[in-house]
């Protein structure tokens, strides 16, 4: 996304903008999708003809709104990057925003190589089953090996993990925004199996989690939060962007399962 507009794109206001449908490539137009990674520009107008790249930003957008003649929507910038760090060909396009085939391995860090390309299917994708697999493939990226996946039937989880010594989660992924009251049932069932103090993954194992920190994990592309506690499980909405930030921090930063079972727990 390029603009020279000022206050863009680490300063605005409720964190919110616009861009006028001329100003949107179509392929994006026709194809909105929320908590996208994006490389935001910020270009600087010397005169009516020559513009130079000022500053760049990566994280995405959210919370679309049509309004007629404008696509307005919220911006979460995660962190600023060096020009150097931007494809050069990149500074030519004019005003707007665009869609473009690159990796994510651009826009995490400098050491690129440390990041999956199928994380960019896992923000992309529109397949509920695509978005399933690829968290379960994240989850065990970060480090998380005592996890198992139910094989599905209505009304259960996608799976659950134990980690460490005493955290026992519930998760289950959904591509959908309102998930809440569809999920209500659902997310009390999983804390009943939570309190029963025994996951099974099977008939020749069980974990007694009796003692262990239990929470419900409602995976989505949204924000991280709390949504209620029952009894004393917590049931939370976490961002897929909060685990693929969490296994660049377990990557690149030295963290022992100690370090990590506390992040997890306090996602």
């Amino acid at each position: 996304m390029i603009t020279h507009w000022d206050k863009h794109w680490d300063d605005l206001p409720d964190q919110e903008t616009f861009y006028t449908k001329r100003l949107i490539d179509k392929q994006v137009l026709n194809n909105l999708v929320e908590n996208a990674s994006t490389l935001f520009i910020k270009i600087k107008l010397l005169n009516d003809e020559t513009k130079v790249p000022e500053r760049a930003w990566v994280g995405y957008v959210y919370d679309f709104r049509d309004e007629k003649d404008k696509v307005r929507f919220k911006v979460n910038i995660e962190r600023e990057i060096s020009l150097a760090e931007v494809p050069h060909e990149y500074f030519s396009l004019k005003e707007g925003w665009y869609v473009e085939n690159w990796s994510l391995k651009r826009i995490f860090s400098p050491d690129h190589y440390l990041y999956s390309p199928f994380f960019y299917s896992l923000l992309t994708t529109k397949d509920w089953q695509e978005f399933e697999k690829y968290v379960f493939m994240l989850l065990k990226l970060i480090g998380i090996h005592n996890i198992h996946r139910y094989v599905k039937q209505k009304g259960q989880p996608d799976g659950f993990f134990v980690f460490g010594k005493h955290l026992a989660v519930i998760y289950d992924c959904t591509l959908e925004k309102d998930f809440e009251k569809e999920k209500s049932q659902q997310i009390h069932n999983y804390v009943n199996q939570l309190r029963a103090g025994v996951l099974k993954p099977g008939r020749e194992k069980e974990y007694d989690i009796k003692d262990y920190n239990k929470q419900v994990w409602i995976i989505t592309r949204g924000t991280t939060r709390l949504i209620k506690k029952i009894y004393d499980i917590q049931v939370k909405e976490v961002s897929i962007n909060k685990l693929i930030e969490i296994y660049g921090k377990r990557i690149e930063e030295d963290l022992d399962e100690e370090d990590l079972e506390i992040m997890l727990t306090h996602i």
